[in-house]
Protein backbone atom coordinates (compact mmCIF):
# COMPACT_ATOMS: atom_id res chain seq x y z
CA UNK A 1 0.00 0.00 0.00
CA UNK A 2 1.58 3.28 -1.07
CA UNK A 3 0.72 6.79 0.09
CA UNK A 4 2.64 9.70 -1.40
CA UNK A 5 2.99 13.42 -0.87
CA UNK A 6 -0.24 13.99 -2.76
CA UNK A 7 -2.16 12.04 -0.13
CA UNK A 8 -0.72 14.26 2.60
CA UNK A 9 -1.76 17.35 0.64
CA UNK A 10 -5.29 15.98 0.28
CA UNK A 11 -5.43 15.32 4.03
CA UNK A 12 -4.35 18.89 4.70
CA UNK A 13 -6.98 20.28 2.33
CA UNK A 14 -9.65 18.07 3.94
CA UNK A 15 -8.67 19.25 7.42
CA UNK A 16 -8.80 22.88 6.32
CA UNK A 17 -12.32 22.42 4.92
CA UNK A 18 -13.56 20.61 8.04
CA UNK A 19 -12.02 23.23 10.32
CA UNK A 20 -13.63 26.07 8.38
CA UNK A 21 -16.99 24.26 8.32
CA UNK A 22 -16.82 23.82 12.11
CA UNK A 23 -16.49 27.59 12.54
CA UNK A 24 -12.77 27.76 13.37
CA UNK A 25 -10.43 30.41 12.07
CA UNK A 26 -7.43 28.63 10.57
CA UNK A 27 -3.91 29.63 9.55
CA UNK A 28 -1.95 27.17 7.39
CA UNK A 29 1.76 26.92 6.74
CA UNK A 30 2.27 27.31 3.03
CA UNK A 31 5.76 27.57 1.60
CA UNK A 32 8.22 26.83 4.39
CA UNK A 33 8.93 23.91 6.69
CA UNK A 34 7.40 23.91 10.18
CA UNK A 35 6.58 21.23 12.77
CA UNK A 36 2.85 21.86 12.20
CA UNK A 37 0.66 22.41 9.13
CA UNK A 38 -2.13 24.49 10.60
CA UNK A 39 -3.27 26.17 13.78
CA UNK A 40 -6.92 26.99 14.35
CA UNK A 41 -8.94 28.90 16.95
CA UNK A 42 -12.57 29.09 18.00
CA UNK A 43 -13.77 30.72 21.22
CA UNK A 44 -10.40 30.29 22.97
CA UNK A 45 -10.09 26.67 21.87
CA UNK A 46 -6.85 26.29 19.90
CA UNK A 47 -5.97 23.25 17.82
CA UNK A 48 -2.59 22.45 16.22
CA UNK A 49 -2.55 19.88 13.42
CA UNK A 50 0.20 18.14 11.49
CA UNK A 51 -0.93 16.12 8.47
CA UNK A 52 1.12 13.20 7.16
CA UNK A 53 0.55 10.24 4.88
CA UNK A 54 2.30 7.79 7.20
CA UNK A 55 2.24 8.35 10.95
CA UNK A 56 5.51 6.39 11.16
CA UNK A 57 7.18 9.48 9.67
CA UNK A 58 6.51 11.48 12.85
CA UNK A 59 9.83 11.58 14.72
CA UNK A 60 10.58 12.15 18.42
CA UNK A 61 11.82 15.64 17.46
CA UNK A 62 8.48 16.32 15.78
CA UNK A 63 6.68 15.19 18.92
CA UNK A 64 8.80 17.42 21.14
CA UNK A 65 8.31 20.44 18.87
CA UNK A 66 4.54 19.95 18.66
CA UNK A 67 4.33 19.41 22.43
CA UNK A 68 6.19 22.67 23.05
CA UNK A 69 3.89 24.56 20.70
CA UNK A 70 0.85 22.98 22.34
CA UNK A 71 2.09 24.00 25.77
CA UNK A 72 2.87 27.58 24.72
CA UNK A 73 -0.47 28.13 22.98
CA UNK A 74 -2.48 26.10 25.52
CA UNK A 75 -3.65 24.10 22.53
CA UNK A 76 -4.74 20.58 21.64
CA UNK A 77 -2.31 18.92 19.22
CA UNK A 78 -3.02 16.17 16.70
CA UNK A 79 -1.23 14.30 13.95
CA UNK A 80 -3.64 13.31 11.18
CA UNK A 81 -2.54 10.39 9.02
CA UNK A 82 -3.74 7.66 6.68
CA UNK A 83 -1.53 4.71 7.60
CA UNK A 84 0.44 3.42 10.58
CA UNK A 85 2.82 0.45 10.62
CA UNK A 86 2.03 -0.08 6.90
CA UNK A 87 -1.65 -0.56 7.71
CA UNK A 88 -4.51 1.78 6.89
CA UNK A 89 -5.69 3.66 9.97
CA UNK A 90 -8.87 2.23 11.42
CA UNK A 91 -11.97 4.42 11.41
CA UNK A 92 -12.26 6.88 14.28
CA UNK A 93 -9.07 5.70 15.87
CA UNK A 94 -6.73 7.66 18.15
CA UNK A 95 -3.50 6.58 19.76
CA UNK A 96 -0.42 8.30 21.11
CA UNK A 97 2.94 8.57 19.36
CA UNK A 98 5.78 10.53 20.94
CA UNK A 99 3.26 12.07 23.35
CA UNK A 100 0.96 13.43 20.60
CA UNK A 101 -2.54 12.16 19.72
CA UNK A 102 -2.59 10.57 16.26
CA UNK A 103 -5.92 10.25 14.47
CA UNK A 104 -7.36 9.10 11.17
CA UNK A 105 -8.93 11.50 8.65
CA UNK A 106 -12.46 10.54 9.58
CA UNK A 107 -11.81 11.28 13.26
CA UNK A 108 -11.07 14.97 12.61
CA UNK A 109 -14.69 16.06 12.28
CA UNK A 110 -15.72 14.22 15.43
CA UNK A 111 -12.85 15.86 17.31
CA UNK A 112 -13.83 19.32 16.09
CA UNK A 113 -17.46 19.02 17.14
CA UNK A 114 -17.09 16.90 20.27
CA UNK A 115 -14.02 18.45 21.82
CA UNK A 116 -10.89 16.67 22.96
CA UNK A 117 -10.78 12.89 22.98
CA UNK A 118 -11.21 12.67 26.73
CA UNK A 119 -14.64 14.25 26.24
CA UNK A 120 -15.38 12.13 23.18
CA UNK A 121 -13.92 8.86 24.40
CA UNK A 122 -16.91 6.78 23.33
CA UNK A 123 -16.14 7.48 19.68
CA UNK A 124 -12.63 6.10 19.70
CA UNK A 125 -10.43 3.12 20.34
CA UNK A 126 -7.60 4.79 22.25
CA UNK A 127 -4.68 2.50 21.51
CA UNK A 128 -1.25 3.18 22.95
CA UNK A 129 2.27 2.40 21.86
CA UNK A 130 4.25 -0.19 23.76
CA UNK A 131 8.03 -0.12 23.99
CA UNK A 132 8.72 -3.41 22.24
CA UNK A 133 12.27 -3.75 23.50
CA UNK A 134 11.15 -3.14 27.07
CA UNK A 135 8.33 -5.67 26.70
CA UNK A 136 10.81 -8.26 25.43
CA UNK A 137 13.28 -7.48 28.23
CA UNK A 138 10.65 -7.80 30.95
CA UNK A 139 9.28 -11.00 29.43
CA UNK A 140 12.73 -12.61 29.42
CA UNK A 141 13.46 -11.26 32.90
CA UNK A 142 10.33 -13.06 34.05
CA UNK A 143 11.60 -16.24 32.40
CA UNK A 144 8.63 -16.50 30.04
CA UNK A 145 8.43 -17.35 26.37
CA UNK A 146 5.88 -15.54 24.23
CA UNK A 147 3.59 -18.53 24.55
CA UNK A 148 3.93 -18.54 28.35
CA UNK A 149 3.25 -14.80 28.54
CA UNK A 150 0.25 -15.31 26.29
CA UNK A 151 -1.11 -17.98 28.64
CA UNK A 152 -0.43 -15.80 31.70
CA UNK A 153 -1.92 -12.62 30.28
CA UNK A 154 -4.62 -13.81 27.90
CA UNK A 155 -3.05 -11.81 25.06
CA UNK A 156 -2.44 -13.80 21.86
CA UNK A 157 1.07 -14.85 20.86
CA UNK A 158 0.66 -13.04 17.56
CA UNK A 159 -0.19 -9.78 19.35
CA UNK A 160 2.80 -10.09 21.70
CA UNK A 161 5.07 -10.70 18.71
CA UNK A 162 3.70 -7.62 16.95
CA UNK A 163 4.08 -5.46 20.07
CA UNK A 164 7.69 -6.56 20.61
CA UNK A 165 8.59 -5.80 17.00
CA UNK A 166 6.75 -2.46 16.91
CA UNK A 167 4.29 -3.55 14.24
CA UNK A 168 1.17 -2.33 16.02
CA UNK A 169 -0.15 -0.42 19.01
CA UNK A 170 -2.09 -2.06 21.84
CA UNK A 171 -5.61 -1.71 23.13
CA UNK A 172 -5.93 -0.44 26.72
CA UNK A 173 -7.30 -3.86 27.67
CA UNK A 174 -4.29 -5.76 26.32
CA UNK A 175 -1.92 -3.24 27.84
CA UNK A 176 -3.47 -3.79 31.27
CA UNK A 177 -3.29 -7.57 30.87
CA UNK A 178 0.41 -7.48 29.98
CA UNK A 179 1.24 -5.06 32.77
CA UNK A 180 -0.55 -7.30 35.23
CA UNK A 181 1.25 -10.42 33.99
CA UNK A 182 4.65 -8.68 34.09
CA UNK A 183 3.99 -6.49 37.15
CA UNK A 184 5.41 -3.54 35.22
CA UNK A 185 4.20 -0.47 33.33
CA UNK A 186 4.59 -0.62 29.53
CA UNK A 187 2.75 2.35 28.10
CA UNK A 188 5.05 4.77 26.25
CA UNK A 189 3.07 7.94 26.83
CA UNK A 190 4.41 11.12 28.39
CA UNK A 191 1.46 13.39 29.27
CA UNK A 192 2.17 16.91 28.15
CA UNK A 193 1.92 18.31 31.66
CA UNK A 194 4.70 15.96 32.80
CA UNK A 195 6.93 16.20 29.73
CA UNK A 196 10.38 17.69 30.33
CA UNK A 197 10.08 19.64 27.08
CA UNK A 198 6.74 21.11 28.13
CA UNK A 199 8.33 23.02 30.99
CA UNK A 200 8.98 26.71 30.38
CA UNK A 201 11.77 28.81 31.76
CA UNK A 202 10.82 31.08 34.63
CA UNK A 203 12.56 34.45 34.59
CA UNK A 204 11.28 36.20 37.71
CA UNK A 205 7.71 37.18 36.91
CA UNK A 206 8.27 36.46 33.21
CA UNK A 207 7.78 33.20 31.32
CA UNK A 208 10.18 32.61 28.43
CA UNK A 209 9.23 29.42 26.58
CA UNK A 210 11.81 27.47 24.64
CA UNK A 211 9.74 26.40 21.63
CA UNK A 212 12.77 25.45 19.59
CA UNK A 213 11.49 25.12 16.02
CA UNK A 214 10.91 27.79 13.38
CA UNK A 215 8.89 29.85 12.77
CA UNK A 216 8.69 30.18 16.60
CA UNK A 217 11.95 29.51 18.46
CA UNK A 218 10.96 31.14 21.73
CA UNK A 219 7.86 32.70 23.21
CA UNK A 220 6.82 35.10 25.93
CA UNK A 221 3.37 35.37 27.41
CA UNK A 222 1.57 37.10 30.20
CA UNK A 223 -1.85 38.32 29.08
CA UNK A 224 -0.69 38.40 25.47
CA UNK A 225 1.69 36.24 23.44
CA UNK A 226 4.90 37.20 21.69
CA UNK A 227 6.84 34.81 19.44
CA UNK A 228 10.52 35.03 18.51
CA UNK A 229 12.26 33.51 15.48
CA UNK A 230 15.97 33.19 14.78
CA UNK A 231 17.40 35.47 12.11
CA UNK A 232 17.35 33.63 8.75
CA UNK A 233 18.06 34.41 5.10
CA UNK A 234 15.95 37.10 3.45
CA UNK A 235 13.86 34.69 1.39
CA UNK A 236 12.86 32.72 4.48
CA UNK A 237 12.15 35.90 6.46
CA UNK A 238 9.88 37.08 3.66
CA UNK A 239 7.90 33.83 3.86
CA UNK A 240 7.68 34.12 7.63
CA UNK A 241 6.44 37.71 7.40
CA UNK A 242 3.60 36.60 5.12
CA UNK A 243 2.69 33.81 7.52
CA UNK A 244 2.86 36.14 10.53
CA UNK A 245 0.52 38.56 8.79
CA UNK A 246 -2.12 35.85 8.32
CA UNK A 247 -1.45 34.47 11.80
CA UNK A 248 -2.05 37.84 13.46
CA UNK A 249 -5.40 38.25 11.75
CA UNK A 250 -6.57 35.30 13.87
CA UNK A 251 -4.47 35.49 17.05
CA UNK A 252 -3.40 39.12 17.39
CA UNK A 253 0.07 38.09 18.58
CA UNK A 254 3.32 39.97 18.01
CA UNK A 255 6.45 38.44 16.49
CA UNK A 256 10.10 39.46 16.72
CA UNK A 257 13.20 38.38 14.83
CA UNK A 258 15.99 37.46 17.26
CA UNK A 259 19.49 38.66 16.39
CA UNK A 260 22.89 38.70 18.06
CA UNK A 261 23.38 42.34 17.08
CA UNK A 262 20.43 43.97 15.35
CA UNK A 263 21.51 45.95 12.28
CA UNK A 264 17.94 46.99 11.50
CA UNK A 265 14.97 47.88 13.69
CA UNK A 266 12.74 45.66 11.55
CA UNK A 267 12.91 43.24 8.64
CA UNK A 268 9.89 42.96 6.32
CA UNK A 269 7.92 44.79 9.01
CA UNK A 270 8.93 42.33 11.75
CA UNK A 271 10.62 44.10 14.71
CA UNK A 272 14.08 42.84 15.64
CA UNK A 273 15.28 42.20 19.16
CA UNK A 274 18.66 41.15 20.52
CA UNK A 275 18.79 37.85 22.34
CA UNK A 276 20.18 39.63 25.37
CA UNK A 277 17.14 41.91 25.40
CA UNK A 278 14.70 39.01 25.60
CA UNK A 279 15.80 37.99 29.09
CA UNK A 280 16.09 41.59 30.22
CA UNK A 281 12.45 42.47 29.54
CA UNK A 282 10.38 43.37 32.58
CA UNK A 283 6.83 42.85 31.27
CA UNK A 284 4.73 42.65 28.14
CA UNK A 285 4.26 46.42 28.01
CA UNK A 286 7.99 46.75 27.38
CA UNK A 287 7.68 44.34 24.46
CA UNK A 288 4.71 46.30 23.10
CA UNK A 289 6.78 49.48 23.28
CA UNK A 290 9.73 47.88 21.47
CA UNK A 291 7.42 46.54 18.76
CA UNK A 292 5.80 49.95 18.31
CA UNK A 293 9.17 51.68 18.05
CA UNK A 294 10.67 49.23 15.58
CA UNK A 295 7.78 48.24 13.35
Amino acid sequence: MRFNQGNSKKSKELCEKLIERAGFSCVSVGNFHAPFDMIAEKKDRIIIIKTVSNIDSVTPDDGRAIAKLSNFFDAEAYVVGKIYKNTKMEERKVFTRHGISCISDDAVEVMLYNGSFKRARKFFSENVEIDGQELKRLRKLSGMSMRQLSKSSGVSVDSIYRYEHGFTSASPENLEKLECALSSKLEVVHPLSDSPWAKHQEKGSRSIFDIGREPFNKGFKEKSRFEFAELADMRTLKKWSEFYSRFNEVFDDIQFIMTDAAAHDSIFGIPTIKKSEIYAISDEQELYDIAAERS
